[in-house]
């Protein structure tokens, strides 16, 4: 494993860390995520691949800059990523927020990728075939909680699935301590949600080539299941698998079944790049 810290275009630190050997993959965390996000997927993905996995810009060990930021943006931070790495064309896995990063990098840089997969994210919000209610909303960003921690457990009552909840709670509770023991600098989580929500990848989808894999969960309350299926829709030849019973972070509800079936799609699509 080796821990680098690779420029982005405007010269912000990014935070690496690289591990594993076959093909290459890169891992693009979510909205105020952290690298740590993927750590239950990890030491089963570099079993098969060699993963690149990064703390975006403002979150975790990267630089934090002033905002506002864009999906573009990051997806521009995402190549950058690549470079630093020494990966001349890679497999990206973006997971929610992230997802949309790498809608953006395949839409700008096709020839940097060779599989792409979108994990519980959509297409913008303008687009959204079914939008979350305001209650998913609201507990997404700990509206009136009164610290870190509280908010993070608000979150989490949207981001699994009711029955994983039931029967995983220490799992839970100990996200709960990762993320209270790295907070997330409240510019950087601004400038992060204000991307998200003014990111519209809708023409672009259409254009894209890479070959594509949609993952969900079904029981998904942060992004309906609905906008998975219009995502898969929109690009040429896209894949859906949907996580039955699973919420928005279904790969740390399943992730053997998620390391599974990503480590077959990027290995399968190698010889592409």
């Amino acid at each position: 494993m080796s821990d680098v810290r690779v420029p982005a275009p405007d010269g912000a630190q990014l935070a690496v860390t690289v591990e594993g050997h076959g093909p290459s993959l890169l891992l693009i965390p979510g909205l105020g995520a952290t690298r740590v996000v993927f750590a239950p997927l990890i030491p089963l993905l570099t079993a098969h691949c060699r993963v690149a996995v990064y703390d975006q810009r403002g979150i975790g060990e990267s630089d934090v800059t002033p905002g506002p930021y864009s999906t573009p943006q990051l997806g521009a931070d995402a190549v950058a990523v690549l470079d630093g790495a020494g990966i001349a064309a890679s497999a990206a896995l973006g997971a929610s927020f992230g997802g949309m990063v790498a809608q953006e990098l395949a839409i700008a840089h096709p020839q940097r990728l060779t599989a792409l997969v979108l994990a519980a994210t959509g297409p913008g919000r303008i687009h959204l075939a079914e939008q979350p209610t305001e209650a998913a909303s609201e507990a997404l960003l700990g509206k009136g909680a009164r610290s870190p921690e509280e908010a993070y457990r608000m979150a989490c009552t949207v981001l699994y699935s009711r029955q994983f909840q039931g029967a995983h709670p220490e799992f839970i509770d100990q996200q709960i301590r990762d993320r209270a023991r790295r907070p997330i600098d409240g510019r950087a989580f601004k400038a992060q949600l204000a991307a998200s929500r003014a990111h519209d990848a809708w023409e672009g989808l259409a254009s894209i080539t890479v070959p594509t894999l949609v993952m969900h969960g079904s029981e998904d309350a942060v992004m309906p299941l609905a906008n998975a299926q219009l995502l898969a829709r929109r690009i040429p030849g896209a894949e859906l698998v949907v996580f039955s019973g699973a919420g928005h972070l279904f790969f740390h509800e399943e992730p053997e079944r998620t390391a599974v079936v990503v480590g077959e799609f990027v290995s399968g699509h190698a010889a592409s790049g």
